[in-house]
């Protein structure tokens, strides 16, 4: 019988290899720059990590679509599942297929352009000189190898997060505060970043820290992270420092 944590390791392993390929054909991330976001770039901000079946790219729009030309790096065994060029933004997403004897499951690699959308017309960040700009270069380990990547500014990430708003991400944006606290420059780049600004503090206020209040949230986010550190102080203490930003 294949265990769950056999098949996160194979498809971590692959997700690293479809990231190595990224990497030769853009002139390591330049070529367009592709930024890492979502669920990998969180191990570039704190010293825990949690697994995650897909990775997530941003790239700044240009006069043309970049999507035309990732879309022609797609490799053998990979296909495309969804590709939507729209006016200021587009997405793609790979996907490839893994068996596990009579199971199968499956890892993707999205690219979102210009824009980063949820799951409502107000969910939107805006991609766009200054974010890429200010992204940093830095190692970031996938499956068993130690991979040069873009991440976002600590703010601008956050602000990703917040924005989502899955429960995956609340967990993460409890993790990145307890561990990081609250950016100073946030609420600056709240404004340049959100045409929806409003949308971040709602969030905070309906999903955030109700979410995080939660009698259970504790045990999901340690189960999450693998990790003990997490108590009921820092729990609290996090709760704080959201609470500041409203």
């Amino acid at each position: 019988m294949v265990k769950y944590v056999d098949v996160m390791k194979v498809r971590e392993a692959e997700i690293g290899k479809l990231v190595k390929l990224l990497a030769e054909k853009s002139s390591s991330f330049t070529e367009p720059k592709l930024v890492v976001t979502g669920g990998y770039a969180l191990r570039a901000f704190t010293p825990f990590s949690r697994s995650t079946r897909d990775c997530d790219f941003v790239v700044r729009k240009s006069s043309g679509w970049h999507l035309d030309l990732v879309r022609r790096w797609l490799p053998r065994g990979v296909s495309i599942e969804t590709l939507e060029k729209r006016d200021v933004y587009g997405y793609m997403r790979w996907v490839k297929l893994l068996e596990f004897g009579k199971k199968s499951a499956k890892v993707s690699v999205d690219f979102m352009e210009g824009q980063v959308r949820g799951r409502t017309e107000k969910q939107v960040v805006a991609i766009g000189d200054t974010f890429v700009k200010s992204c940093e270069r830095t190692k970031i380990k996938i499956a068993d190898d130690e991979c040069e990547v873009f991440v976002p500014s600590y703010a601008d990430y956050l602000i990703l997060k917040v924005v989502s708003g899955r429960p995956s991400d609340v967990r993460d944006i409890a993790m990145l505060i307890w561990k990081s606290d609250v950016p100073d420059s946030i609420k600056r780049r709240i404004e340049e970043i959100l045409p929806h600004p409003e949308v971040f503090e709602e969030n905070l206020k309906s999903i955030i820290i109700p979410t995080i209040s939660d009698k259970n949230f504790l045990n999901s986010w340690r189960g999450t992270f693998v990790t003990t550190e997490l108590n009921e102080d820092a729990k609290n203490a996090v709760i704080k420092r959201i609470q500041s930003l409203i």
